[in-house]
This record gives C-alpha cells, structure tokens and sequence, in this order.
C-alpha cells in the first residue's frame, strides 16, 4: 500500500511519461484538425502506408495527413507506458493510474475509427464518436498528470478529489459545454464542410457561411455564446476566490486568454474572410483551450478537498469523488 501524497509517491520518470503522453496527444488532436481544415483527409488514400509506399508522395495533403499518422504511432506507445506504469507503480492512487488506463481503452477506438475514415469513410455519429473519445483521451491524461504533479501546498495533496470546491461546478458546466461545442460541429455539418473540424466559439463566425444542418448549428452557435460566458465567469470567480494558488490563477488567465484569442480569429474570419492560417489557429486555440478547461477543472477539484471534513473514513491514501 502505497503512502504519502501522490507527489511523494510519483517517480519523476512517471510523471514525465506522464506529461510526454499527454503533450503527444495534444499535438494529434491539433493535427488531426489541421488534416480536417486543409481537407488532406484523403492525401493518402490507403492505410497504413501511404499510396503503398513508407515514405508519403510530395504533395502538400500527402504530407500533412502522413505527418498525423506518424504522431499517432508515436502518441500511441506513451500512453499504453503511461497505462502501464502507473497500474504496475502507483495502483492505489486511482486518479493516476486509473485514467490512462481508460484512455488506452478508448485510445483502441480512435484508432479503429480513423482507419475507417481513410478506407470506408464513416457516418457523422462516428466521427463525433471519434472526435468526443480523442477529447477525453486527452482530459484523462492531463487528469492522471495534474494529479500525480500536485506539490505540497495543495489540500491533502490530491490524495481525493472534490466538488464541493466555490468554483468546481461552474469549472465543470464550462469544460461540459464546450466538449458539447467541438463535438456537435460534426454532427452538424453537411459532407464536406469545414463546420465538421474544430472550430471557434463566436456565433456567426467561421462557420456561418458553410453548408450545416440548420436547427443544430443555430442550437450549437448559442451554446458557444453560453460557454463563452461560463468561461468568462469563470476566470472572474477563481480571481476573486483563489488569490494565493498560483497555479489555479495562471490556468484561468491562460483560459481567460485563449478565449479572447478564439474570439478574435472567428470575428477576423467572419469579417474578411476565411483562410487556412486563421483555420488552423483555431484548431491551436480550440484544443488548447479544451486543455486548460480540464486543468482547471482538476485544479479546482484539489482545492476544493479542503472542504472535505477530513473523518478517520477518508484517511486512506487511495482517491475519492
């Protein structure tokens, strides 16, 4: 039985494993919106080779889409190590080694879904399937990371994690909507259009003058104006409550911040018009902002254990919800 904080108890090569996979992932899901926004979907029309050669054609959608599956042949093997390790390392703290292991799980079914693009193409459910599980991928990473990264100064250093926190639940409606927002785009989008790719969250932005389903991309503009406002709040409230965590603060600056970048690249596009630049500085955004919503959200999850009556029952040094 492992004791102490999952800080003592995390190697320092656990943690960098950790933190590899969970930047590895980040890249692919950037990278994968960038195949979506430069339509390089089909730059290599089999899989896994490229026109049935190692090394892809040059051209310019070959490229970018073979660049993707180089990533994830690379991300793939650090999150299984990841999984590995910390099942085999640091087994009673569920919330490090629980996630990876889940992401593995749903790391299988990325992989089959994206075979299936290249070779068959697959219905809008799937890819929102396949978008909604590299999302989460992502965000058990960076929980298992958070997690086995929190030092000292944190309420029982993570030993559990809860939502009783001042700002837990509207960290959690704020990553919610917006997982909603990214996702949706794919269901709302007619075959071909750039809606089905990670997009902004300004109403009327990049997306209005491209082909969708009216009533769910009306239904997915206002919920980027709701979430945009949760945001906002959100970054008011931790700056108003949590004025001696420095992380926590940074985090909703950095959140605070990549919002008003969205905001700028979609009224920039809805104003002069689309490009391949401002398209993938979205995706940039999109994914980076996705990750400072769940940071924050584990964050907040930490400190908000220190409301937790600290009974004889939850001295076990194994996490709690």
């Amino acid at each position: 039985m492992m004791t102490g904080t999952p800080a003592q108890g995390i190697s320092a090569p656990h943690r960098t494993l950790l933190r590899t996979a969970t930047a590895l992932t980040a890249l692919l899901i950037a990278m994968g919106g960038v195949v979506c926004v430069t339509e390089s979907g089909r730059g290599c029309p089999d899989w896994p080779r490229c026109y049935g050669q190692l090394v892809p054609p040059p051209r310019l959608e070959a490229v970018i889409e073979y660049s993707h599956r180089l990533i994830a042949a690379l991300t793939s093997p650090f999150i299984i190590a990841a999984a590995i390790m910390g099942w085999v390392k640091a087994r009673s703290i569920r919330w490090v080694s629980l996630p990876p292991v889940l992401a593995v799980v749903l790391l299988v079914l990325v992989i089959v879904l994206g075979a299936l693009t290249v070779l068959r193409g697959i219905p809008p459910w799937a890819a929102a399937l396949d978008l909604g599980s590299a999302l989460l991928v992502l965000a058990l990473l960076l929980t298992a990371s958070v997690v086995a990264s929190a030092g000292p100064g944190a309420p029982h250093v993570a030993e559990r994690l809860s939502l009783r926190g001042e700002y837990t639940g509207l960290a959690l409606c704020a990553a919610a909507a917006f997982y909603t927002v990214l996702v949706s785009g794919v269901l709302a989008a007619e075959p071909g259009s750039l809606v089905r790719c990670l997009g902004c969250l300004v109403p009327g932005g990049w997306s209005a003058p491209l082909a969708a389903h009216g009533s769910i991309q009306l239904g997915r503009e206002a919920l980027a104006g709701v979430t945009s406002i949760l945001i906002v709040a959100l970054v008011v409230q931790v700056r108003r409550v949590q004025r001696g965590a420095a992380a926590i603060r940074r985090t909703a600056t950095a959140a605070g911040a990549l919002l008003l970048l969205q905001v700028t690249v979609g009224t920039v596009m809805a104003v002069r018009g689309v490009t391949i630049v401002l398209l993938v500085m979205s995706v940039a955004t999109a994914v980076a902002l996705w990750s400072s919503l769940v940071v924050l959200l584990v964050l907040s999850a930490v400190a908000g254990d220190a409301l937790v009556p600290d009974l004889p029952a939850a001295r076990s040094p194994r996490l709690r919800t």
